[in-house]
C-alpha cells in the first residue's frame, strides 16, 4: 500500500513538472514572438523607441521628447521702445547711434519701418539708460538673403559704457561684458562674458532663415541672463559681476554676400 502511494505521488508530481515545463515554454516562446516583432518594428523604422547602441556594445532606450515650456516673460513697465514710425526714410534713426551708418528703409509686404544694419556697425541707444536689476529686451532681425550664409555672423549683447565709437566683435573689445552671435554660416549660436568667463555654443538651424524674422528676447535678473531665439532658449546662466551697469548694443553682420541684408526693429525695454 505505502508503495502504491508514493508511485501514485511520484505520478503526479512529474505531471506537475510536465505542466509547469509546458506552461513555461509557452511563455518563452511568448516572448521571442514579442522580441522578434520589436526587433522587426526597430528596423523598419516604425518604433519611436528605437534601440540605439553605444560605443561599449550596450543598449539603452531614447528618452521621450519633451517639449520646452516658453519660459519668457516681457516686463511690466516699458523703459524705452523704438518703432522708426516717426523717422524719415534715408536717415540714421533717430534713437540710437552708430559706428558707421544705417538707414531708415520699409520692406516690401512687411508693416512698419526698419533699420537697415550697416556692415561692421555697431548700435546703442542713443540716451543713457539706467538698467534695473531686473529688465527684459524685445526687437525683430528681417533676413533677406539667397541664403542664409550670405549673412555674415551679426551680435548683440551688454557693455560698460554708453559710447559708439567702437565697432564691437566680441565680450572682450571696446569695454563689452557679453556677447551673443549669430553664426549663419556655421549654424551655430555662441554666448561669451568677460565677467564671468563664459563660452556657451549651441546648434540653431540658421539655413532656415535666409528670407525670414527672428525674435530676440533677452531676460537680465542681476547676474543672470536668459536669451532666446525664435521662443527657443539660448543661453540661460550667470553672465555678469554684482551691480555692473548694463549699455545695450547690437553689431550688425561684418560682410553681405550677393546683395544680402539684415533689417532691425521693434525694440522694447521693460522693467520686470
Amino acid at each position: 500500500m505505502k508503495t502504491k502511494i508514493i508511485a501514485g505521488f511520484g505520478v503526479l508530481l512529474l505531471s506537475h513538472v510536465s505542466t509547469q515545463a509546458q506552461v513555461w515554454k509557452k511563455m518563452q516562446r511568448t516572448l521571442e514572438e514579442k522580441a522578434n516583432k520589436k526587433i522587426e518594428e526597430v528596423l523598419d523604422g516604425k518604433s519611436s523607441n528605437a534601440v540605439n547602441q553605444k560605443t561599449d556594445g550596450s543598449s539603452h532606450q531614447n528618452a521621450p521628447k519633451v517639449d520646452e515650456v516658453y519660459g519668457f516673460t516681457p516686463g511690466g513697465t516699458v523703459l524705452f521702445e523704438s518703432d522708426f514710425k516717426t523717422d524719415v526714410a534715408g536717415r540714421m534713426a533717430k534713437k540710437w547711434k552708430s559706428s558707421g551708418s544705417g538707414s531708415i528703409v520699409s520692406i516690401p509686404d512687411i508693416p512698419g519701418k526698419w533699420l537697415a544694419l550697416s556692415e561692421k556697425s555697431t548700435y546703442k541707444i542713443d540716451s543713457l539708460l539706467n538698467t534695473p536689476a531686473a529688465f527684459t529686451i524685445e526687437f525683430d532681425l528681417i533676413t533677406r538673403s539667397a541664403e542664409a550664409a550670405d549673412i555674415g555672423s551679426m551680435s548683440f549683447g551688454f557693455a560698460r559704457d554708453n559710447g559708439a565709437k567702437n565697432h564691437l566683435t566680441d565680450a572682450y573689445n571696446g569695454n563689452a561684458i557679453t556677447n551673443t552671435q549669430l553664426h549663419f554660416h556655421n549654424k551655430e549660436i555662441t554666448s561669451s562674458s568677460s565677467d564671468t568667463q563664459v563660452y556657451n555654443s549651441v546648434k540653431y538651424p540658421f539655413a532656415n532663415y535666409s528670407n525670414s524674422l527672428i525674435h530676440v528676447a533677452i531676460e537680465v535678473e542681476a547676474e543672470s541672463m536668459r536669451v532666446y531665439i525664435n521662443k527657443s532658449k539660448v543661453l540661460d546662466t550667470k553672465m555678469f559681476k554684482a551691480n555692473v551697469p548694463k549699455f545695450f548694443y547690437l553689431t550688425a553682420p561684418f560682410s553681405y554676400d550677393q546683395e544680402s541684408k539684415v533689417y532691425f526693429g521693434n525694440f522694447v525695454m521693460a522693467q520686470k
